[in-house]
């Protein structure tokens, strides 16, 4: 047993202290305040510095203040600048995105396919990240194996694709049997057979449209693509119905995210959901508008039948199984406690946060194209 003195700094008064550990001699600085002072008496408050390990030059400046205080301006101007240069760079990584994006949707059948697998197996991969961090236990490995084998086998016929995915369940669930690492929960079952669907068997159908080779018309799309491709890479442009389909959906959707974006950035008041507190009534019906208008050009282009009907019903259709898509996304994230699902694209996150809008539209696009619109065509005609 020990005791200590400590001497206050205003009165020099001492208080002794009894401890069973011998502590090392307190330096008081001016600052400190007093051992002895009375409760009524104001003392001065000390600032301590946020604890992140980056500070920008301005929040230095703000912390080293001699009198500990910040202007409320200053600290205005800095989050001004720091959201600025957020959505500065959230544009120039989309650009850069969709530009890698229209290249691979139009130079060949497997250029897109091994595209769409490594999007999907990424994907999958995150998805895995957040069931692993709620304490489940998937069979990753078994799940990103059969994804990648739906993928390819979709690269060949859809009808190979639909042998390969449930063939590919089945083996995992005798995987899981024999496991010997954990013996499966209903849980783990269930998280490994959610993922395979959502990141592996839906994204299928994109593939599967990209090869939909119906009767294609020269049109001002193709002509248009035809001219500004960049033919000193080597690679020649392969447009199909399919191709341009796929184009002009993700135009769509990426039009969708852009408007909702802005709009309820700007003028967004009413809060549309409570899985995804940012995102408002406001923003999605601009985003649903603003797909609806890409559809409607793209239907005209590509002469589908009573493209004045058909373009808004399937850019409105678009805009609200996108929004799903991104809810449900935001289903897990919330249920993890996590922001993004990975930090793959700076201001956009992870492959989930960029594609969750393009996940649950695919099935529809791919049977609208090859059943609705020869239906209509043929009640036209």
């Amino acid at each position: 047993m020990s005791a200590s003195r400590l001497a206050c700094v205003e009165c020099g008064r001492l208080s002794e202290r009894t401890s069973f550990v011998t502590y090392a001699p307190l330096k008081l600085s001016p600052t400190t305040p007093s051992i002895c002072a009375p409760r009524n008496t104001p003392v001065r408050r000390l600032r301590s510095l946020p604890t992140r390990a980056k500070l920008s030059a301005t929040e230095k400046n703000l912390a080293n203040r001699p009198d500990g205080s910040s202007n409320a301006s200053d600290r205005h101007k800095t989050r001004a600048v720091v959201a600025r240069f957020k959505v500065q760079r959230r544009i120039a990584v989309g650009v850069i995105m969709g530009a890698v994006v229209i290249a691979f949707v139009f130079s060949g059948r497997w250029v897109f396919a091994l595209g769409m697998l490594a999007t999907s197996l990424t994907g999958l991969y995150e998805y895995y990240r957040m069931v692993a961090a709620k304490g489940h236990l998937p069979a990753y490995k078994m799940g990103l194996c059969v994804t990648a084998a739906t993928l390819l086998s979709s690269a060949f016929s859809p009808t190979l694709a639909d042998v390969v995915f449930p063939v590919g369940g089945t083996m995992i669930c005798i995987y899981l049997l024999f496991r010997r690492r954990k013996i499966a929960t209903i849980a783990d079952i269930s998280t490994t057979f959610m993922g395979l669907f959502y990141a592996g068997y839906l994204p299928s159908y994109w593939i599967r449209l990209h090869e939909y080779n119906g009767a294609l018309t020269q049109n001002v799309v193709a002509g248009v693509i035809s001219f500004v491709w960049p033919h000193a890479s080597g690679f020649q442009p392969t447009i199909t119905v399919g191709s341009l389909i796929v184009f002009w959906t993700w135009l769509a959707g990426a039009c969708a995210d852009i408007g909702a974006f802005f709009v309820g950035r700007t003028y967004g008041r009413t809060r549309f959901s409570n899985i995804s507190p940012k995102k408002t009534v406001e923003g999605a019906v601009a985003g649903f508008l603003c797909s609806a208008s890409v559809s409607i050009l793209g239907a005209y282009l590509l002469q589908w039948p009573l493209w004045w009907a058909t373009g808004p019903v399937y850019g409105v259709t678009v805009g609200i199984l996108g929004l799903c898509g991104d809810l449900f996304e935001s289903c897990f994230k919330r249920d993890v406690g996590w922001k993004d699902s990975g930090s793959l694209f700076p201001g956009h996150g992870g492959m989930l946060d960029r594609a969750d809008s393009y996940v649950l539209v695919a099935p529809l696009v791919y049977f609208f194209a090859t059943l609705v619109l020869p239906f209509i065509t043929r009640i036209v005609r």
